[in-house]
C-alpha cells in the first residue's frame, strides 16, 4: 500500500472504539501511505482526530473533511487547546471542511498551506474570524464561505485570500450593512475584474442595521462612509480640545493659586532672582515680623511677646517703628531684616484694608523674589481657605504643615503646646523644598 494515491472512504461510520479503521490512533493510520496524494474522510461523524493523524503525507493534496464533526477539535476551550492537524500535510491544494460545525479558527489551523488552491469551509457556523487566520494562503484561488454567520468582511482576515481569487461564494450570510462592517468588501467588490461571485445580486443580503434590512449589499451606500471620515477626525479633535478645556478650567478654577504660586517662583529662579541660599545662611534681626489686626494687640502682647525669652525677637509694627521714617519703607526693610513673616489670622484680619492692599503683596514678593518659604499662619478663629485666598492670597496648601499653627485657647496646657508648635514653625528652613 505504500504507492497508494488514493484513498476513498467517505460514507462510512467510523466507531472509533470498535472498529479497526480509527484516526484516533498513535501512530496514525495513515503514516504508511507517504504517496497518498487523495484522501476522503467525508460523511463519517468523525469526532477525535490526533493532530499527528497526517503526519509525513507531505504529497497529500486533497483533503476530504466535510459533513463531520470536528467543531470541538477548533475550539479554543477544548481540553490541551485546538488540534492543529493540518500541519502534517503541508502540500494540501484542495481542502473541504463543509458541514462540521465549526464556529471558530484558531491562530495557526491554515499555517503553512501556502499551496493550498481551494478552501471551502460552507455551511459551519463561522462568524468572527481572527485577523491573521488566512494570512499564508497566498496562493488561494477558490474560497467557499456561504452558509456561515459572518456579518462582517474586513481587510485584517480578507485581504489575503481575496488578493488572487478566481472565486468566491460567500451567499447566504446575515451581513452587517455598516461601514465598520463592510465598507472594504463592497468596494472590493466593485472594483474588482478577476473574481467570479456568484449570486451576488440576490444572495448576499443585509440582515442589519434595519435601513438596509433584506436589501442586497450592493445596494450599501459607500459614500455615506467617505463622508464620515473627516467628521470622525473633527469629532475626536473637538473632544480632545473640550476635555482639554474642561481640565484646565477646573484646574484654573481650584488650584489656580497654586499654578501662579509656583509659576511665579520658577520664573523668579529663572531669571536669577533667587537668593535663597545666601538668606539660609545669613543672619536676620528678628526671627519674624508679625502681622495682626489692631484689634488682636493684646493677644499678640500676651501669647507672642513673652517667646521673647526664649530667644526669640519679633518685630512688631507698634512697639519697634523707628520715628521719621516713612511706614511703606519701615515694612519692606524689615520684612527683609525677618526670618519669618508671621500672619495672625482673623476675620478682623482680613478685613484690613493697609493689611490686604499692601501688607500681604509685600510678604510675597519677599516669598517670591527670594524663593523663601518664610511665612508662617497663626490661625485664632477658624477661616476659610477661600476667605484667606481672596483677603491675603495665601492658602494652607501653599505652606508647609508645621508653618500652620491654630490657637484652642488659653488653658496652660495649650498655651505650652501652641508656643512649642510656634517654636518649631519659627525654626523651619526657610529654602523651598524642590
Amino acid at each position: 500500500m505504500r504507492n497508494l494515491t488514493t484513498l476513498l472512504l467517505d460514507f462510512n461510520f467510523i466507531h472509533l472504539n470498535n472498529t479497526a479503521l480509527n484516526v484516533d490512533v498513535d501512530p496514525s493510520p495513515f503514516k504508511p501511505l507517504c504517496n497518498l496524494t487523495f484522501l476522503d474522510l467525508s460523511n463519517n461523524n468523525i469526532a477525535n482526530i490526533r493532530g499527528s493523524v497526517l503526519e509525513g503525507l507531505v504529497n497529500l493534496k486533497v483533503l476530504k473533511l466535510q459533513h463531520n464533526n470536528l467543531a470541538r477539535l477548533w475550539k479554543s476551550a477544548n481540553p490541551g487547546g485546538p488540534v492543529l492537524f493540518l500541519k502534517g500535510a503541508p502540500n494540501l491544494v484542495t481542502l473541504q471542511m463543509d458541514s462540521n460545525g465549526l464556529d471558530e479558527i484558531p491562530e495557526g489551523a491554515l499555517r503553512g498551506l501556502s499551496s493550498l488552491w481551494e478552501l471551502s469551509l460552507a455551511t459551519n457556523l463561522l462568524n468572527n474570524l481572527r485577523y491573521s487566520v488566512f494570512d499564508d494562503l497566498k496562493s488561494l484561488r477558490v474560497l467557499r464561505l456561504q452558509k456561515n454567520l459572518i456579518t462582517s468582511v474586513n481587510p485584517e482576515v480578507f485581504k489575503t485570500p481575496m488578493s488572487n481569487l478566481s472565486l468566491l461564494v460567500m451567499d447566504k450570510n446575515p451581513f452587517d450593512c455598516t461601514c465598520e462592517s463592510i465598507l472594504w468588501f463592497v468596494t472590493w467588490l466593485n472594483n474588482t475584474n478577476t473574481t467570479f461571485v456568484p449570486d451576488l445580486g440576490d444572495q448576499y443580503i443585509c440582515n442589519t442595521p434595519l435601513a438596509y434590512y433584506n436589501h442586497s449589499i450592493m445596494d450599501f451606500e459607500t459614500l455615506s462612509c467617505k463622508d464620515m471620515t473627516p467628521f470622525q477626525a473633527l469629532y475626536i479633535l473637538t473632544s480632545t480640545t473640550v476635555m482639554a478645556v474642561i481640565v484646565t478650567a477646573l484646574l484654573v478654577r481650584f488650584q489656580g493659586w497654586r499654578i501662579q504660586f509656583y509659576w511665579n517662583i520658577l520664573i523668579s529662579r529663572t531669571l536669577g532672582f533667587s537668593d535663597a541660599n545666601i538668606d539660609e545662611g545669613r543672619h536676620f534681626e528678628y526671627d519674624a515680623y508679625i502681622i495682626h489686626a489692631e484689634e488682636d494687640s493684646r493677644w499678640v502682647e500676651r501669647m507672642m511677646v513673652p517667646l521673647e525669652n526664649e530667644n526669640c525677637r519679633f518685630y512688631l509694627e507698634d512697639r519697634d517703628a523707628v520715628p521719621g521714617v516713612a511706614l511703606l519703607e519701615s515694612i519692606i526693610d524689615n520684612m527683609r531684616r525677618s526670618r519669618k513673616i508671621l500672619f495672625v489670622v482673623t476675620e478682623r484680619l482680613l478685613k484690613d484694608p493697609w493689611c490686604r492692599r499692601f501688607k500681604a503683596h509685600q510678604a510675597l514678593h519677599q516669598v517670591i523674589e527670594a524663593s523663601r518659604d518664610s511665612v508662617v499662619l497663626v490661625f485664632l478663629q477658624d477661616v476659610h481657605d477661600y476667605k484667606l485666598s481672596r483677603s491675603l492670597y495665601l492658602r494652607r496648601g501653599m505652606l508647609r504643615r508645621c508653618c500652620i499653627v491654630e490657637w484652642h485657647g488659653g488653658h496652660k496646657e495649650r498655651v505650652a503646646a501652641f508656643h512649642q508648635k510656634l517654636l518649631i514653625a519659627l525654626g523651619m528652613t526657610n529654602r523651598l523644598m524642590e
